[in-house]
């Protein structure tokens, strides 16, 4: 956990000691400090890194932008707060992890939204609510706001591996009070502007940029506000810790194993199938979370059976004790298949899960002897001997 400054891990402690409580060891340094690596002889020292100093244009030691992005390609998970002192180095990072976020200097305001915090009225100060659907992710629900006061962030809306966690209240926006507002204005508002954003890499990895640092800090996860005119608690404690939890993958993390297949009748796995046999897949996944597995149950688990194009593409059924199936039957098309499985649910790790397998034609004594559908054409040829045979009678022995 690299801070601002080392002597401010006291501003931390009731985070510090939920990370704890989960089952994590800390270690608290100052960003500066001389001594700083991640990584010895090749092997990385850490598995998780927090960033709480926004106003780093370095790092002490041998850490620097590319070891933390070499960190995350690596499979490990990045929690990165910030706030309006936000310097280009750290900017430059969440842009790496696909977060733009706003300019040094500017503030989210919010003049409908906002909390009091010991009697003094702040607009900056939002009580945040519109958390997105995913409690794997954020927990809850929660009747009590979300206390933040940080920088704002664009997230690309086509892209496929964010997810803005927190958005901005619908009459909150972005700007910086030292400068003068442009003409037509050009602000990041609403919905537009996230507070949070979660990021899961196609390794898995996760990383979360959060806009404010200070609703990890002991002021915001205990404090008692006043909401329109309603005096409340937050919900930042609860949030913070099931946020960070859900980082360094101690919550939706998904594992799938035991794939297995066979013919309708025996349990033994083939070493290819046959045109039009009766095939059952399988396979067992499920949900770890605290160290523990339990059964993962959804409906939107799917499997293709591939050759170049999907010629089976359907759902898994589950039993709800882990084992996802499916029964159908082999394509009329001989070649090399795979069964393939790409999975992705917002909040949870991904699936990906591919297996060769052979599918064969009929073998010449494989056949059935007579077709039914060919009976037309036996028919055909035994009558056109048959007539053969009368015309032939009739000219030899017709006088």
């Amino acid at each position: 956990m690299l801070l601002q400054n080392a002597n401010t891990a006291e501003r931390f402690t009731s985070f510090v000691d939920g990370l704890s409580a989960a089952g994590f060891t800390v270690d608290i340094k100052g960003y500066k400090d001389t001594g700083l690596k991640l990584r010895e002889y090749g092997t990385w020292l850490y598995d998780h890194l927090i960033l709480f100093a926004p106003k780093a244009e370095g790092f002490g030691g041998s850490i620097d932008q590319q070891t933390i992005l070499d960190f995350v390609d690596s499979g490990h998970n990045v929690l990165l707060g910030v706030n309006s002192d936000v310097s280009e180095t750290m900017r430059s990072l969440a842009a790496e992890f696909g977060v733009d976020l706003d300019d040094r200097g500017t503030k989210v305001y919010d003049h409908f939204h906002y909390a009091t915090l010991d009697g003094k009225e702040d607009p900056t100060l939002i009580a945040a609510t519109d958390l997105v659907d995913a409690p794997v992710i954020v927990g809850g629900p929660y009747k009590e706001p979300i206390l933040f006061r940080g920088v704002a962030a664009v997230v690309s809306p086509d892209s496929e591996l964010a997810t803005v966690v927190l958005s901005a209240p619908a009459t909150a926006y972005s700007h910086d009070p030292k400068k003068s507002m442009l003409e037509p204005p050009s602000l990041m508002a609403g919905a537009a502007a996230s507070l949070i954003t979660a990021v899961q890499a196609r390794n898995n990895a996760r990383m979360v940029v959060s806009g404010s640092v200070e609703m990890f800090s002991n002021n915001f996860l205990a404090a008692t506000v006043t909401v329109g005119g309603k005096s409340t608690t937050t919900a930042n404690k609860d949030f913070v810790n099931t946020l960070t939890r859900w980082t360094f993958q101690d919550r939706g993390v998904l594992v799938a194993t035991n794939l297995r297949h066979h013919l309708l009748g025996s349990e033994d796995q083939p070493w290819g199938y046959r045109v039009n046999d009766d095939v059952e897949f399988l396979v067992d996944v499920m949900e770890v979370e605290g160290g523990e597995s339990k059964p993962y149950k959804a409906d939107d688990v799917q499997v293709e059976f591939i050759m170049l194009n999907p010629y089976v593409r359907q759902p898994l059924a589950h039993d709800g004790a882990g084992t996802f199936s499916l029964r159908f039957k082999v394509p009329d098309v001989y070649g090399v298949f795979k069964y393939f499985i790409d999975y992705s649910h917002r909040g949870y790790s991904y699936i990906k899960l591919t297996h060769q397998v052979p599918v064969r034609p009929f073998k010449h004594n494989e056949y059935e002897r007579f077709l039914v559908c060919a009976y037309p054409y036996y028919a055909s040829a035994l009558s056109i001997m048959g007539g053969f045979f009368v015309l032939g009678f009739y000219f030899l022995y017709n006088k």
